[in-house]
């Protein structure tokens, strides 16, 4: 309908009452009457619908029947604009996008980016999944969404799940499985389902000719009968009449079978579909082809996919069931959320865990830049630039409750430096000098504040008036057990 008003066509109608035919714009109602009207195929029907009379005696009530209740139905009876077979598809085409409250519905291919829409099966209740779309950043997203159990029964939404992920991956198997190996088995599975057609062929045929045998064993009986006798001849020609009717249903059921087996391939056929793979995976990856067509293209190939959400594994998994019955197992990864997105990766907590035994925060900061790691913020639009800062190390030891330095080194035995003062019965400036000439070590465990590590042959308290710290320093370093770290290296000064 929109199509006949797109392009400015109108339609043939005749008035209520009249047999003028005028033309008008096409209506929906109208386009559905043409689509089930087998009148347009070509064929002779009677019977489609019958009327009856009410309890009241006036009003008339329609009853409609199948194609197999008609009184009459004739192919060929006049020149149609379509076939009898295109008729029979289009009307299973109909009745399957008219189920919108059955649990199996498939819907006609639309605009949108959804491949498996109409295709999508949800995998913890069985009904088939919504599309729903969403702008973000300026960009269109399609999930498929169960919610059907929220609207009727008020539950929660079976599942979501976004749809880019899913349709990528339909789309790589769809252009990997289209390959001349693929057709040639193909056409190998066609030849023996011909053959088992003939084989069907021959007892239809068979049957066919056993009705006919009775049809006419039946005729002679009646004809042989005493025409003065009406109750024996009344019983065989309603026996006869019994033997036609099995004829008939016979051999409408062998012409039925003849026009649902498909025809053998020649060579011609087959050398156009070894090189329809080609023009297949050309057409799928081509920009200019619309979604709708490529939902068209998939429908010819898969009949229905079922997805199943993982949430605590991250994955998301789709069962593929092919047009000829095989079925395939796809895995794909959920997409992460906007806070999934900016959280700092495991693998940078685990090495803060592991530099912390030997540098404090700022160190930390700068192996983690030199190494090209970025802090979890950078993910967000315009925050690139971002790099690690002692501030962001000491978050991520808050925020994952990391052992802290300090901790650390006052297990391995580090001293305070009043605490090693008493040890040592000095004042705590004297600890300050003889750690800053390098007589004992002290470890950093943040920007300014120190611990500090007594070797096991401590110097002795000297008067440094006569004899300089800085000579007593470097006549006891060659003798210590114990020295200054590395800052580098050790996080000590």
């Amino acid at each position: 309908m929109k199509v006949f008003r797109n392009e400015g066509l109108n339609f043939p109608s005749r008035r209520t009452g009249g047999r003028t035919t005028v033309f008008r714009p096409l209506s929906a109602s109208t386009a559905l009457r043409v689509l089930n009207n087998p009148r347009y195929a070509g064929v002779y029907t009677y019977g489609r619908r019958r009327y009856r009379r009410a309890i009241d005696g006036q009003r008339k009530v329609q009853q409609k029947h199948d194609s197999s209740d008609w009184l009459a139905c004739i192919p060929n009876a006049h020149p149609g604009y379509i076939s009898w077979e295109q008729h029979q598809q289009n009307l299973k085409l109909l009745e399957a996008n008219g189920r919108g409250y059955e649990l199996a519905r498939g819907s006609p291919p639309r605009e949108g980016a959804a491949l498996l829409q109409g295709r999508a099966v949800c995998g913890r209740c069985g009904r088939h999944f919504r599309v729903r779309y969403r702008s973000t950043r300026g960009k269109q997203e399609a999930w498929y969404i169960c919610d059907r159990g929220h609207g009727t029964l008020g539950e929660r939404d079976c599942q979501s799940i976004a749809g880019p992920a899913v349709d990528e991956a339909i789309g790589a198997l769809i252009a990997e499985k289209m390959t001349p190996a693929a057709v040639e088995l193909a056409l190998d599975i066609r030849r023996e389902i011909e053959a088992r057609q003939e084989d069907a062929d021959q007892l239809r045929s068979r049957a066919t000719e056993r009705a006919q045998f009775e049809a006419d064993l039946a005729q002679r009986r009646f004809m042989l009968v005493d025409p003065r006798n009406r109750l024996v001849a009344d019983t065989l020609e309603a026996e006869w009449n019994d033997k036609l009717r099995a004829l008939a249903q016979a051999r409408e059921e062998r012409e039925r079978g003849r026009q649902q087996d498909q025809l053998v391939l020649n060579d011609a056929i087959r050398q156009r579909l070894l090189i329809m793979t080609t023009d297949f995976k050309k057409l799928w990856n081509d920009p200019a082809t619309q979604n709708r067509e490529r939902k068209r293209l998939l429908a010819h190939i898969i009949e229905d996919a079922t997805l199943i959400k993982l949430p605590a594994e991250g994955i998301t998994k789709i069962h593929l069931r092919f047009k000829g019955g095989k079925t395939e197992t796809l895995t794909t990864l959920n997409p992460k959320s906007s806070a999934q997105q900016v959280k700092t990766p495991p693998m940078i907590v685990q090495l803060v865990d592991k530099l912390l035994d030997d540098h404090i925060y700022a160190e930390i900061a700068d192996i983690l830049n030199e190494r090209g790691l970025r802090p979890g913020g950078s993910a967000r639009p315009g925050r690139s630039h971002n790099r690690f800062t002692a501030l962001r190390v000491a978050y991520l030891v808050h925020r994952y409750a990391v052992r802290s330095r300090y901790d650390r080194l006052r297990d391995r035995g580090m001293l305070m430096a009043a605490e090693a003062a008493a040890r040592l019965g000095i004042h705590e400036a004297t600890v300050v000098r003889w750690a800053e000439h390098g007589m004992i070590a002290r470890h950093a465990y943040n920007a300014h504040a120190y611990l500090y590590e007594l070797p096991h042959s401590p110097p002795a308290k000297h008067c440094s008036r006569w004899d300089r710290l800085t000579d007593r320093a470097a006549a006891f370093r060659p003798g210590k057990e114990s020295r200054p770290s590395d800052p580098i290296e050790r996080g000590a000064v």
